[in-house]
């Protein structure tokens, strides 16, 4: 049996609630997995909330021919400096897309996993042609999609989604922190210390 996607933004921001054992967790990823199989477009992430069951798991298949990736009750522990603009999808957002502001590679500890899980992107260092041909970069960010998920954030939400500086029409303090980027390497930094790199080659995003 698969599950209707929800689409209702009120419910999907509603954090969900852990799961109490793996066993639990398991067959709600069955749950999970048989519903992206049944998707006429497939997808490489799904979360509970996604199907209207409001607990702590998704699933990640980023990588072909690999057994999904379960996640239960995940967080993410440990970040990277790196930040990357990645233009994202979303099932319970049909027919939108928007650029995001993610981490390069994240570590998760989960339930189900007695080990912290790093992900991040197969090519070091990534480059702005490989971005969207990294399978383990698409990873990292379908994890950091998927757990905003879980925590009631959606990609559209301030702070995940990516506005240009022509867009938002302010004026940068210089404490403010902006990003910039060059050949492909993005940074997230102090507006003062941009205003260093851009005499270097950088360019304010």
């Amino acid at each position: 049996m698969s599950y209707k996607i929800i689409k209702d933004k009120d419910y999907l921001r509603k954090p969900t609630s852990p799961v109490a054992s793996i066993e639990e967790g398991q067959e709600i990823a069955n749950k999970l997995i048989e519903t992206l199989d049944s998707l006429p477009s497939g997808g490489v992430g799904l979360s509970a909330n996604q199907i209207g069951i409001s607990k702590s798991v998704s699933v990640i298949r980023a990588r072909k021919g690999q057994s999904p990736v379960i996640l239960m009750n995940p967080v993410i522990t440990e970040v990277s400096d790196e930040n990357v603009i990645y233009l994202e999808g979303c099932l319970s957002l049909p027919g939108k897309s928007c650029n995001t502001l993610r981490k390069m590679r994240v570590t998760v500890t989960t339930l189900n996993h007695a080990n912290p899980i790093p992900f991040g992107p197969d090519t070091n260092p990534p480059t702005k042609e490989s971005v969207y041909d990294d399978v383990g970069l698409l990873e990292s960010i379908c994890v950091q999609h998927e757990i905003d998920h879980l925590n009631g954030k959606l990609m559209i939400d301030e702070g995940t989604k990516f506005i240009k500086q022509a867009e938002k029409k302010v004026k940068h303090g210089r404490n403010d922190k902006v990003i910039v980027e060059k050949n492909g390497d993005t940074q997230y930094i102090k507006y003062k210390k941009a205003l260093e790199l851009v005499e270097q080659g950088w360019k304010i995003l």
